[in-house]
């Protein structure tokens, strides 16, 4: 049968349908509130070699580099133990493919006639996969070797036959052996139905004929990617992100040690590279990131950033992509480094990195500008493992994802979502607080969303959420893992000047705390002793657990925001009074319970505010510059009369420094401790070591940029132009 480019769509269309099958089969047989309720899987389609053709939209970053896995099956397996029909590998190394050890993939090769067509996987986080510490994480971890220890791929399913011998190995390292064999279960049935339906394609379109439209739709994929390339501006961009930890080795022992993930990503023509070897060293403990999962973190976002519009196809991207690192970094452990942690902590990072970086890229393009975007909620406190033992005596363990209801990040056209969680995790949320209630022994108290979390900038970042729990029919303690991050500083960016969404929260307080009554942390903060989470953290009886998302990136300058939807804002508890002017420079009364702008009052606040940025010197009021070539939505590179190349404010044209200098040492600006807009980050141990870096235009003083960087830092060099570029001349 001739394949032309409606059969060609009907087939892509139809991948994308069975991969969502794929995950409702998993899902209904699965018995983990893990997998159905808060969607931490994802499922995949493959070609014969591995090559990841099609991709559920659960967690992406689980199912972005199952090559990897396919890969190393087929060269080490395939003469012994041999791949045949019906078979059905599982692994969770790290090390070889996938994220950390709690995630389980199972892949499946798919036969026709006794060819190799392609394969099919599914990966699943597990409540616990063994090791020494319930849930698979181990703060104390100095290695691998402290965590659970991850198997290789072996093959658990043979001929269509579960392997009796190799299921009761893989259940016999977990503490959740029920939970887990449902998991495998639905794994292996989702797979059988991705196989299933693909052999119906193969009948509708014969074999050779779906091999090939396979090819067909990454290769007409790549080409559609790199066009997309060619069209965005060559450069360099830069962006730094921070993970703490504990560094526990002897007389080393350096507490609350902070590590450094350093990205440069250059965009060459129809290629981009992201040089990841600026990064600090790898830590003696659990938050390292593998090559797998720096590859899994940077794919999803581009997937997530540059592809709006394209098919999210990992397999034809990767052909664009290449990943310089350093082996012994954090972001590219080497074994027996620890690594269960990454996912929560460095993965974090290097997500949060890629999407500044693509940010900055879409924002100096003249034609894709409005698909730039601010980083979404990163990992935060509210995710973590939990464990102990129920009233008669029966241990429990699982992994709690209130951090999914972090805000989104904004763009040119919109507001960030509220609550929406990560957008390299598109499908995937917080289980229902009457599940959790229902498997466990906790109680909710509150969950709700937590009014100025969000991002300040023209366009806000979505706000995140406020969670409070406490054991419940027990009179035992519950043991609490948090991931613990992005609380002594902001972790999640924002764009075009805009700020980064509000940092984590977590503590432990009394249980008689009217935590429902709050507006917020500032209510709650005299009330308890705020601490970082440790491997000894538990959760009395009599106590009560209160834990925040972040919000989403903000863009643009926040002093740019309508007041009329600032006013929006503090009516839907979005925003406070006290927060529209703090952040936004909109002063507020509330009269019949309406807010009311006070127009004056915040003329006179943002006027302040922008002579403030200059050392108290009155704004230029020059031209916009409409000529030159866009270096972002604030400047413009432009020939001066003298000969040179200049780099010009766009807003007001004023003429900043030499094309090749590095812009950010001849912006205005000025620093901030990151608890400026907390109640409590500036509580935790080690948050004096940060600072928030905002950078405005010398002459209109508008906001162009705000950087989260290590006190003392130089100035990161976020975008780098090359003088020799020919622009237009300036008006």
């Amino acid at each position: 049968m001739t394949i032309g480019p409606i059969e060609l769509e009907i087939i892509r269309h139809r991948l994308e349908a069975i991969n969502a099958d794929a995950g409702e089969t998993l899902v209904r047989v699965s018995g983990s509130q893990i997998a159905s309720e808060a969607s931490d899987f994802n499922t995949a389609i493959m070609t014969a070699d591995g090559t990841v053709v099609s991709c559920s939209k659960f967690i992406l970053v689980q199912s972005t580099s199952l090559n990897l896995i396919v890969r190393d099956i087929i060269e080490r397996y395939a003469e012994n133990p041999g791949i045949r029909p019906g078979d059905q590998f599982l692994t969770n190394d790290p090390y070889l493919g996938t994220l950390h050890q709690p995630d389980v993939t199972l892949v499946a090769p798919i036969f026709h006639g006794g060819r190799l067509i392609g394969w099919a996987g599914s990966t699943v986080h597990e409540p616990d996969v063994g090791g020494p510490v319930s849930g698979g994480f181990n703060y104390a971890a100095r290695s691998i070797f402290d965590e659970a220890i991850p198997i290789p791929p072996v093959k658990i399913v043979e001929a269509g036959q579960v392997r009796r011998d190799i299921e009761r190995d893989y259940l016999a390292r977990t503490r959740t052996p029920e939970l887990n064999a449902l998991d495998l279960l639905g794994q292996i049935a989702a797979n059988r139905a991705s196989e299933r339906q693909m052999l119906e394609l193969c009948a509708a379109y014969g074999a050779d004929g779906f091999v090939d439209a396979m090819d067909r739709l990454l290769a007409s994929t790549e080409a559609a990617f790199r066009r997309r390339l060619c069209e965005l501006p060559d450069g360099v961009w830069r962006e730094n992100s921070f993970i703490q930890h504990e560094q526990r080795r002897g007389a080393d022992y350096v507490p609350n040690q902070v590590y450094a993930i350093r990205l440069a990503m250059t965009k060459t023509g129809d290629r981009l590279a992201f040089d990841f070897t600026g990064s600090d060293d790898e830590a003696p403990g659990a938050v390292n990131a593998t090559y797998p999962t720096l590859a899994n973190f940077t794919m999803a976002a581009v997937l997530v950033h540059i592809c709006q519009g394209l098919p999210w196809m990992p397999g034809a991207i990767w052909r664009t992509i290449d990943i310089r690192t350093r082996k012994g970094s954090i972001v590219d452990a080497v074994w027996p480094a620890g690594v269960a942690m990454s996912t929560g902590t460095s993965a974090q990072a290097i997500r949060n990195c890629v999407s500044g970086c693509l940010a900055r890229l879409l924002d100096g393009s003249e034609q894709h500008a409005h698909m730039a975007m601010a980083s979404s909620q990163s990992s935060g406190a509210g995710g973590m493992s939990i464990s102990g033992h129920r009233a008669d005596g029966r241990p429990f363990t699982t992994l709690f994802l209130d951090e999914l209801s972090g805000g989104g990040g904004a763009t040119c056209n919109a507001d960030g979502s509220d609550t929406s969680g990560t957008a390299t995790s598109p499908g995937a949320t917080p289980s229902n607080i009457e599940t959790n209630e229902a498997y466990y022994p906790v109680l909710y108290l509150t969950r709700r969303e937590l009014a100025d979390s969000g991002g300040p900038g023209k366009h806000r970042g979505g706000v995140g959420a406020m969670h409070a729990y406490r054991p419940h029919q027990t009179a035992r303690s519950i043991s609490l893992l948090s991931m613990a991050q992005g609380l002594q500083h902001p972790a999640t960016m924002g764009a075009s000047g805009g700020e980064p969404g509000s940092p984590s929260g977590f503590a432990i307080m009394c249980s008689d705390v009217p935590v429902n009554m709050a507006q917020g942390w500032s209510d709650l903060a005299d009330v308890t002793d705020i601490r970082l989470p440790s491997a000894d953290t538990r959760l009395q009886p009599d106590q009560m657990l209160v834990t925040s998302s972040q919000g989403g990136g903000g863009l643009g300058d926040p002093l740019e925001r309508d007041p009329a939807l600032i006013a929006a804002d503090v009516r839907d508890g979005l925003v406070s009074i006290e927060g529209a002017r703090r952040d936004f420079g909109v002063v507020l009364a509330m009269h019949g319970g309406e807010p009311v702008i006070d127009q004056v009052a915040t003329l006179l606040t943002r006027r302040t505010r922008l002579m403030a940025r200059l050392g108290g010197r009155e704004p230029a009021s020059g031209e916009p510059i409409h000529g030159g070539r866009r270096l972002s939505s604030h400047f413009r590179v432009v020939d001066a009369t003298t000969g040179s190349q200049r780099i010009a404010c766009a807003t007001c044209g004023h003429q900043i420094c030499d094309a090749d200098a590095n812009l950010y040492e001849h912006l205005a600006r000025d620093e901030a401790l990151p608890g400026e807009r907390s109640a409590i980050t500036d509580r935790y141990p080690g948050s004096e070591r940060f600072r928030i870096r905002h950078f405005y235009c010398p002459g209109c003083a508008r906001q162009v940029d705000v950087h989260v960087a290590l006190a003392g830092e130089p100035m990161l060099a976020a975008i780098e132009t090359a003088s020799s570029l020919s622009t237009d001349p300036a008006p």
